[in-house]
């Protein structure tokens, strides 16, 4: 069964722009329909339940990815990152005081 997404939908649900949603789908990256309605054509993305149902595994395996920082290690360093660059923010200001 396939489902039938808008461009503007599709970039709003993955995140993406819509302009790169539609240079996939010029690349032919993702698989179109072409719809009159209003007399206008209309470009709608085609998805499968099977692209659905990966994209809802793709999601769950970030979650998890993301479960598994140390968070108080990432803070350490960038903590020390950050007295680094305020010791030599510091030398600067002294410099050019001085």
């Amino acid at each position: 069964m396939q489902e039938l997404i808008s461009i503007q939908k599709y970039a709003a649900k993955h995140h993406i722009s819509i302009f790169n949603v539609i240079k996939k789908t010029m690349n032919g990256e993702l698989p179109t329909v072409i719809k009159e309605e209003n007399g206008k054509e209309v470009t709608y993305i085609a998805l499968s339940s099977s692209s659905a149902h990966a994209s809802i595994e793709s999601k769950d395996t970030k979650r998890e990815e993301a479960a598994d920082i140390d968070y108080k290690k990432a803070y350490e360093d960038l903590n020390q990152e950050y007295l680094i660059l305020k010791t030599k923010y510091q030398k600067l200001v002294d410099m050019l005081e001085g």
